[in-house]
């Protein structure tokens, strides 16, 4: 199956958004390059860069709040180390914009999404020091530009900075690509109702999440044929994949390969898809493990509550999850699942 990126609704008429970037017209070829303006500039504080980018990211479109409102709805624990973009859509939503996700992306997608006046959030690896392994962490960043010439991305990034002259830091194509596969190449978009279908015609067969999976499980599949073999990155992302198409026992057999070779130590801070393969496979132990291994280095992780939480419950061990689900609404006031968990126990 081929990406449909480029087949564009020729009757489309984009709108020129707020930032005053003109868009691209449908049918043809992004440009060589573009830039988008109208962001914050915001520099982050320690282990909030998912709330920093989305500062950044939701202030393109006119939101006047600040760094510190987000970072009470996103990060309400000072232990809190991760942020799931699903929370970052819930809260545009509360702001009267809506929000995409999706994995698989591509080069050329990014340009055209950019190209159309869509800035993308991204998760990638980020390598602090010599020590790769040990240092491993995520990373977000916005997608504000492009130069084909210079093959490189322009990024607002809040740990590195937003270029020389404020406009974009660069961050060429086949490095972006290296760091992005980490989380499967995914994507964040948020877009105004009225400009639905604008973007629904640049996404084409990935605006449905069905076709989205297939695209993403061929994807890492060709990953996994090509220089990744054998890495444990491209293990997990077959299995995320998998996850997403409900062949859990695919999924888990990859998981577990992913885990046993060899995974950066804080990568399950912030990818859960194995919690929740396993707990599909009624393999209550198998969270429980992974969630104990993770709490021990990092108490911040709300979602390992969570997910040990819904593993006793599994086990008919309700003390436990019930504990385990109050931990991880103390450490985040803002999780739905985990509340709604607690609420159904009784707490």
């Amino acid at each position: 199956m081929k990406r449909q990126v480029r087949n564009i609704t020729l009757l489309m008429v984009w709108l020129v958004m707020m930032s005053g970037a003109a868009l691209a017209d449908p049918g043809t070829e992004p440009p060589p390059s573009v830039k988008l303006s109208g962001f914050a500039s915001v520099w982050q504080q320690y282990n909030r860069c998912s709330a920093a980018a989305f500062t950044m990211l939701i202030s393109y479109y006119g939101w006047g709040g600040t760094y510190t409102d987000i970072i009470n709805v996103l990060n309400p624990h000072v232990e809190d180390v991760n942020v799931r973009l699903e929370e970052m859509v819930a809260f545009a939503e509360s702001q009267g914009l809506s929000g995409i996700i999706r994995t698989g992306g591509t080069l050329d997608l990014l340009k055209q999404l950019t190209a159309a006046g869509f800035p993308a959030l991204v998760e990638t690896a980020y390598y602090e020091g010599a020590h790769v392994p040990k240092n491993w962490m995520s990373h977000n960043r916005v997608i504000i530009g492009y130069d084909d010439a210079a093959q490189t991305f322009y990024a607002f990034d809040s740990l590195l900075g937003f270029g020389a002259d404020g406009t974009g830091r660069p961050l060429p194509y086949a490095e972006f690509d290296e760091e992005w596969r980490h989380f499967n190449r995914n994507y964040l978009v948020l877009y105004r109702p009225s400009d639905e279908a604008a973007l629904q015609a640049i996404l084409g067969d990935q605006w449905d999440a069905a076709a989205n999976a297939l695209w993403t499980l061929e994807q890492a599949q060709a990953d996994w044929d090509g220089v990744y073999a054998g890495d444990a990155v491209a293990f997990f992302n077959l299995g995320a994949a998998q996850f997403a198409l409900g062949r859990y026992d695919e999924a888990a057999s990859n998981f577990d390969q992913a885990v046993q070779g060899g995974l950066p130590w804080r990568y399950l801070w912030y990818r859960f898809e194995p919690f929740e393969t396993y707990l599909q496979l009624g393999r209550y132990n198998d969270v429980l493990k992974l969630t104990q291994q993770v709490l021990a280095t990092t108490p911040g992780v709300e979602e390992m509550y969570y997910y040990a939480g819904r593993a006793y419950e599994a086990l008919g061990k309700l003390p436990e999850a019930k504990v385990h689900y109050k931990r991880a609404v103390q450490r985040n006031t803002n999780y739905a699942e985990a509340a709604e968990a607690l609420a159904n126990l009784g707490g």
